[in-house]
């Protein structure tokens, strides 16, 4: 099983879709997006864009969030 652990909203983000990669990847198969228990950093949560983009989504923390 592989796990990518990232710091909401950017967990809650890839969950929903919103990719910002611009290379490919040999990796094929199932992986999971886990909400580590870190908070966000005060530059993030002064950054309205940002928030726009999660504005009704629950953040959550410590889990899995999506396959």
């Amino acid at each position: 099983m592989k796990v990518l652990s990232l710091i909401e909203p950017y967990a809650t983000l890839i969950m929903k879709k919103v990719e910002t990669r611009s290379w490919k990847t040999n990796y094929r198969g199932s992986l999971y997006i886990h909400a580590s228990l870190t908070k966000m950093a005060k530059k993030d949560k002064e950054n309205k864009t940002l928030l726009a983009l999660v504005k009704n989504e629950p953040l959550n923390y410590g889990m899995i969030i999506c396959k």
